[in-house]
């Protein structure tokens, strides 16, 4: 019976230590620090910021460790937020796409270093847009500088594209500075980079994104368009003061902008780039 009782006691201890140890997060300067406590840091720092909802994933060791929601989904009604919640993916969506076309790369679809434009049989301007603005390259027509333009330079933000064509003052599509000189954000530059994949490949963004990266990973709540099952549980954009942006569900599929995701699907995007199981180790260092 003592027996027992021991056997029993140290299996009850060694669960503790286990979960005790499992609910410890190890910082990059090598410190610690429980989930208790960065449930607490995370919570005072919604209310400093006046943050409805925020969702997150801790990584150790190239695996999460740690995914929480926090918040609401939307103030008004004060539903939770959840990680199965469909949040818009915004400049996340850059990199998801930064991976797509380093698959490209790995197939020999595309190489990182040779003019766009040369992929095309025609200049881009010459096609016919389909979509409501972005891929409407008529502006270029008399620009000899987007010739010079790279998937590299998209990728790395030095195409010479403004952010977006609306910030400029006439909101006309123009490069600013020779492709490649220096570094300037650019939303235009990701997009420019999808329509010249599209045009190669006879595949949207979305079929693109479906067969290389959303269905491999099972990531099931993901997309660049907005889909009719997200209705069911999707996040709001708040003010600060907890009003309500409307929620813009009719955009056309951009590269740089557009995805709607969730925080368990992003995790498995991250955990799959983190483990190199999408790209070799050597192909994901030639973006750099």
């Amino acid at each position: 019976m003592c027996i027992r009782k021991a056997g029993a006691l140290l299996f009850c201890c060694m669960v503790l230590h286990f979960t005790m140890f499992s609910q410890t997060i190890k910082r990059l300067d090598k410190s610690s620090i429980s989930f208790a406590a960065l449930d607490d840091s995370i919570q005072l720092l919604m209310k400093v910021a006046n943050v409805q909802g925020l969702a997150i994933s801790v990584f150790n060791h190239n695996q999460p460790i740690y995914k929480k929601a926090f918040g609401y989904k939307r103030f008004d009604t004060k539903e939770p937020l959840k990680t199965s919640t469909n949040i818009y993916g915004a400049s996340l969506s850059k990199a998801v796409f930064a991976v797509l076309v380093m698959q490209l790369v790995e197939e020999g679809i595309i190489d990182l270093d040779k003019p766009l434009q040369d992929y095309l049989p025609k200049p881009i301007y010459e096609y016919t847009p389909s979509k409501k603005w972005h891929d409407d390259y008529s502006d270029l027509r008399n620009d000899t500088l987007y010739r010079k333009i790279t998937a590299r330079m998209c990728l790395d933000h030095t195409s010479g594209f403004p952010n977006w064509r609306w910030y400029e003052p006439d909101q006309k599509l123009r490069v600013n500075f020779t492709p490649g000189l220096k570094y300037s954000y650019s939303g235009e530059g990701l997009v420019y980079l999808q329509v010249v994949l599209e045009y190669m490949l006879g595949k949207t963004l979305e079929t693109m994104m479906q067969e290389k990266l959303f269905v491999p990973l099972g990531m099931k709540h993901s997309s660049y368009t907005w889909q009719p099952e997200f209705e069911s549980d999707y996040a709001m954009g708040h003010t600060t003061t907890g009003e309500l942006y409307e929620k813009d569900k009719d955009n056309e599929a951009r590269s740089a902008s557009t995805l709607e995701t969730t925080a368990d699907d992003y995790a498995l995007f991250v955990e799959a780039v983190l483990k190199s199981s999408l790209l070799k180790p050597a192909t994901t260092m030639e973006m750099f």
